[in-house]
């Protein structure tokens, strides 16, 4: 698409959706954004079709007749804003032509998965076109801008393929427990975030600490400020460290991903241990963090600092780590009933660390 051709393909976009207007103005912008994305059709003289596409955040689809700004420096798919066929191109094979060069290039470009809003009855053709419909509370908001039917879609292009050491947290936290219990030590270099989290939970609250390592000295010392905890951690040897520590408190062997207690706590916190899951896991822990937290509970968590993989070292082994966008834990933690209290990217008083500390809503 050049510049020169945008007349054209808003008189096109008039013609084809003149239930979903769009501002000339949106058109320039995703050309000048992202032009590889912007794409028109012809056969003879005329556009016949024109395509509006660019990288996106899997869970934010910009609303309608709305402007991006910018794109993300780290994208999560490939948006396909807006696909428009003339009549006269329709069953000519035009889409699947078109859509699997979109496909292709979201390849090229790195991403796995293309996503859309169906709107005006087309998601049927765009199941032909193998996507599938996806439903997540969260962009319910976003949906309602483009008509009651819209749907949101998703087509997935490759199996994600996080970095093979994201399947061995477990058993290197085994493998190293007693090194990790020495290094790890009893030095609480978290202690402000610590007094800012008992500070926002109710008071005397019982704490549910995923993660929880060999219970020093996070545990240690909400312990003794006069909570009780429930620790929960996957390395048998850490768990036992901790029943030797501090008897009267629970502690359980397993995955904080299928942690379903059935009761819920004033306090949740995953210090170290949530940025060690794939960034599909950790999508997937508000909704742990929402059904074990009563209203007006205190969750902190640590993240990354952006988007992506990020690949350590302990003890010679690989060490993962993995952190999702800040405004994609801005929305789930919004979805999942969670207000912000603090967030600090680096806090160079805490080693460094970004930490998120969130209060869920009455």
């Amino acid at each position: 698409m050049a510049a020169a051709e945008l007349p054209a393909v808003n008189a096109l976009a008039e013609r084809i959706h003149p239930s979903f207007p769009e501002d000339a103005a949106i058109f320039a912008e995703r050309l000048r954004l992202y032009p590889d994305g912007c794409r028109v059709f012809q056969r003879g003289n005329g556009i016949e079709a024109y395509v509006l596409s660019h990288p996106w955040l899997a869970i934010a689809p910009p609303a309608l007749n709305s402007l991006l700004g910018e794109l993300p420096a780290v994208p999560s798919t490939y948006y396909i804003h807006d696909l428009a066929l003339a009549p006269e191109v329709r069953g000519t094979g035009a889409a699947a032509e078109i859509v699997g060069w979109l496909a292709a290039h979201a390849l090229a470009s790195g991403l796995l998965n293309m996503t859309l809003i169906a709107v005006n009855g087309s998601s049927g053709f765009w199941q032909r076109q193998g996507f599938e419909v996806t439903h997540n509370p969260q962009l319910e908001a976003k949906l309602q801008s483009y008509g009651d039917d819209a749907v949101y879609m998703t087509r997935v292009l490759a199996a994600a393929g996080w970095h093979p050491a994201s399947n061995d947290i477990s058993a290197l936290y085994e493998r190293h427990a007693a090194a990790f219990d020495r290094d790890r030590g009893n030095r609480l270099v978290e202690r402000a975030w610590f007094e800012r989290f008992r500070q926002v939970m109710p008071q005397g609250a019982e704490v549910l600490d995923l993660g929880c390592g060999s219970g020093q000295p996070v545990a240690r010392y909400l312990i003794e400020a006069g909570h009780r905890v429930t620790g929960i951690d996957s390395s048998p040897t850490l768990i036992d460290l901790c029943r030797a520590r501090f008897p009267d408190q629970t502690w359980i062997a397993g995955d904080m991903r299928k942690v379903s207690l059935a009761r819920r706590f004033g306090g949740i916190v995953a210090w170290n241990s949530f940025f060690h899951l794939t960034p599909d896991d950790q999508r997937a822990m508000f909704t742990v963090f929402r059904d074990h937290a009563e209203p007006g509970a205190a969750l902190m968590f640590t993240s990354g600092p952006a988007a992506g993989e990020a690949i350590g070292s302990y003890h010679g082994e690989a060490l993962y780590h993995a952190s999702l966008a800040a405004v994609e834990y801005e929305a789930l933690l919004a979805t999942h009933g969670f207000s912000i209290v603090q967030h600090v990217v680096e806090d160079q008083e805490c080693g460094g660390l970004t930490v998120w500390l969130a209060l869920r809503k009455s």
